[in-house]
C-alpha cells in the first residue's frame, strides 16, 4: 500500500503539504499542488476514505446554469436522496484544466461520482476511474471502461432528425452545428450526413454553419444561412437552445415557421414545449440517463458490479408543430 509518506518523499514535500493538497486547503502554490497530484497519480495513492466520502455523490457538469445540466442534476439528486446521500457539484466550464481540477476535488471526498467530461482525454478519464471506485461517465463512451459509461447514440439522433424532414419532403435542409469540437457535435452531423446520403442527396457544405450552441448562436446561424441565398426549406439545430434562437432569427427576417421554413431541435428540453411554434425535436433522455448513472456509481462503490451496467441509450423523435411539408415554390425555388 502506498502511504502519504511515500507521496511526500517522491514529491519532495512534507506529509502536511500532501494532506493540505488532498483536502483542498488554501495557501499552497499551484506548482506544488500540480506536483503532488502528479505524484499521487504516478504512485497510485488513494487517500483514506472517510465517512463523508461514503455518504456523498460527486457530480461534474459543464455549466450548472444550463437547462440540460439542470435536468441531469435533478436525476442524480433523486437517486442520491433515495440512498440518503448528499450531492457535491463542480463545474467544468468547458475547459480541460477546469474539468481536471473538478474531478481531482472529488478524490478522497466521494466514493461515487457522475462525470460529464468533453475536454479530457480518454487516458485521463481512465486514470481517474482507477482512483474513484464509483466513477461513472455520462454522455461519454470509452471502450476500456465501457461498464462505467452511460451514453447516447448521437449518430442515431442526428439521423432521425434529418430522416423526419426527408420523409416530409424536404431536401434543402440547413444544419446549425455546434462550433465546439466535441463528439456530440461530430456524431450528430455524421447522422445528418448518413440520412442525406441514404436519400441520394449530395451533402452541400454551404447548408452547414458552425455556431456557438446558444440562443444567439442559433440566431446568427440563421443569418449566415439566409445570407447565402439558398433555397432553404428546413433547418436542424444542434440543440433546443439554438433552435429558440433560430426561430427568433427567422422572425426577424419576416419568415414564419413552419410555413416558410421548418425547424428541428435536439434535447427535448422543457423550453421545446413552450416555444412558438412548439418545437419538434430529438429527445435526449438525460434525466433517465442521470438516474441510471447514479445507480451505477453507487453500485460500483458498493462493489455490486452485477446489478447495474453501462449502457448506450437510443434517442427518439418528438413531433410537435415546427415541421410541415415544403410548399411547391420552395421545392422549385
Amino acid at each position: 500500500m502506498v502511504s502519504i509518506k511515500d507521496v511526500a518523499r517522491e514529491a519532495n514535500v512534507s506529509t502536511a503539504t500532501v494532506s493540505r493538497v488532498v483536502n483542498r486547503s488554501p495557501n499552497t502554490s499551484d506548482e506544488v499542488v500540480q506536483r503532488v497530484w502528479q505524484t499521487i497519480r504516478k504512485l497510485g495513492y488513494r487517500p483514506e476514505i472517510g465517512r463523508q466520502s461514503a455518504t456523498t455523490i460527486g457530480a461534474v457538469v459543464s455549466d450548472v446554469s444550463e437547462p440540460f445540466f439542470g435536468q441531469m442534476l435533478k436525476g442524480i439528486d433523486q437517486v442520491a436522496r433515495n440512498h440518503n446521500k448528499q450531492l457535491l457539484i463542480h463545474n467544468g466550464h468547458y475547459s480541460e484544466p477546469t474539468e481536471h481540477q473538478a474531478i481531482e476535488r472529488l478524490i478522497g471526498h466521494c466514493e461515487s461520482a457522475i462525470v460529464h467530461s468533453k475536454w479530457l482525454s480518454d487516458e485521463t478519464l481512465i486514470d481517474f476511474a482507477s482512483q474513484i471506485p464509483g466513477l461513472v461517465l455520462i454522455n461519454r463512451y470509452i471502450e476500456p471502461i465501457a461498464e462505467r459509461c452511460i451514453a447516447l447514440n448521437n449518430v442515431q439522433g442526428g439521423y432521425i432528425a434529418t430522416r423526419h424532414l426527408l420523409n416530409k419532403g424536404h431536401q434543402q435542409i440547413g444544419y446549425l452545428c455546434s462550433d465546439q469540437f466535441i463528439d456530440d457535435a461530430q456524431d450528430r452531423l455524421k447522422g445528418h450526413h448518413k440520412a442525406m446520403t441514404e436519400a441520394g442527396i449530395p451533402v452541400d457544405e454551404r447548408y452547414i454553419a458552425a455556431c456557438p450552441p446558444t440562443e444567439d448562436g442559433g440566431r446568427l446561424g440563421v443569418y449566415d444561412l439566409l445570407a447565402k441565398g439558398l433555397p432553404l426549406t428546413a433547418i436542424i439545430t444542434y440543440n433546443d437552445i439554438m433552435a429558440a434562437g433560430a426561430l427568433f432569427g427567422l422572425q426577424e427576417n419576416s419568415l414564419n415557421c413552419p410555413q416558410d421554413i421548418s425547424v428541428v431541435g435536439y434535447d427535448d428540453l422543457v423550453i421545446a414545449r413552450y416555444l412558438h411554434p412548439k418545437l419538434s425535436t430529438v429527445r435526449y433522455p438525460i434525466a433517465v440517463m442521470a438516474e441510471q448513472a447514479a445507480r451505477l456509481a453507487i453500485s460500483l462503490s458498493d462493489k455490486n458490479r452485477g446489478k447495474v451496467t453501462g449502457q448506450i441509450m437510443m434517442p427518439a423523435f418528438v413531433e410537435r408543430n415546427s415541421v410541415q411539408a415544403p410548399n411547391i415554390y420552395q421545392q422549385t425555388g
